[in-house]
């Protein structure tokens, strides 16, 4: 639990709207000790037969794929209305994936073995809607008696930090059972992160080596602050100092 009292000095802040996986609006106030944030994405879809996790990145970081994830995979392309469905297949069939990639994002399933035949793969096609634009790209199933969409979260990363906005009624079930610090705008809770031996000793002692968790009546924001176990400078704030930066980190999640 976090002690500290937030002053009433106002943070410098940059507003962000962000569109879900599911569709949903989210409007962040992001303070400027956060850094300026990358947005990647995730969710998680189960039915009968149907099991698969998106991670959602902006368009073009799939070419890691053959590169260096599967290097000399085959690749296949299909066309869809709005966006391009790519598969990659590794040469011995053991790893494949898919990706929908837009105008401005992509989102990328794995199969953990070889790719869907043609079939199986309009199949899949044929139960989701994946529609793209500036401000993120949506993933929704075409039935939702069938598909159950869940695990949705938008994922910031910047130089300095990592954030995880999530909708609050998703996550209260996690959040521990003490009162966290009052803030403006909902309650601040840090925890422990699970790190190893070394990069534990690194961050002993200063901001990095805890996860803050920020709730209010709409979201759930998850913060870490990037350091020393991530090869990065240690940070210059004082506890006080995070408390303060952190009481202007506002999310709303709007369905």
């Amino acid at each position: 639990m976090v002690s500290a009292v937030p002053s009433a000095r106002p943070a410098q802040q940059a507003d962000v709207e962000r569109v879900a996986p599911s569709g949903a609006k989210v409007r962040l106030a992001v303070p400027s000790e956060l850094g300026t944030h990358s947005w990647y994405a995730n969710t998680r879809f189960s039915g009968p037969r149907l099991s698969r996790q998106f991670f959602f990145a902006p368009l073009g970081e799939h070419q890691a794929i053959p590169k260096h994830l599967l290097p000399g995979a085959r690749e296949y392309r299909q066309q869809m209305r709005g966006y391009d469905a790519i598969v990659f297949e590794a040469v011995d069939r053991s790893d494949s994936a898919l990706v929908l990639a837009g105008p401005h994002h992509e989102a990328t399933t794995w199969f953990a073995g070889p790719a869907p035949d043609p079939a199986g793969l309009d199949a899949l096609l044929a139960t989701f809607r994946f529609t793209d634009s500036l401000k993120g790209a949506t993933l929704a199933p075409v039935s939702n008696l069938l598909v159950k969409q869940t695990d949705v979260s938008l994922i910031g990363k910047s130089a300095v930090s990592m954030l995880v906005v999530k909708k609050a009624t998703d996550v209260f079930g996690v959040l521990p059972d003490w009162a966290g610090l009052v803030l403006p705008d909902g309650e601040l809770w840090r925890a422990t992160r699970v790190l190893g031996a070394a990069a534990a000793a690194a961050v002993k002692g200063t901001p990095h080596e805890w996860r803050y968790l920020i709730a209010n009546a709409s979201t759930v924001m998850d913060v870490v602050l990037l350091g020393p176990e991530s090869g990065r400078p240690r940070s210059a704030l004082a506890d006080s100092q995070v408390v303060e930066a952190l009481s202007g980190l506002v999310g709303r999640w709007v369905v």
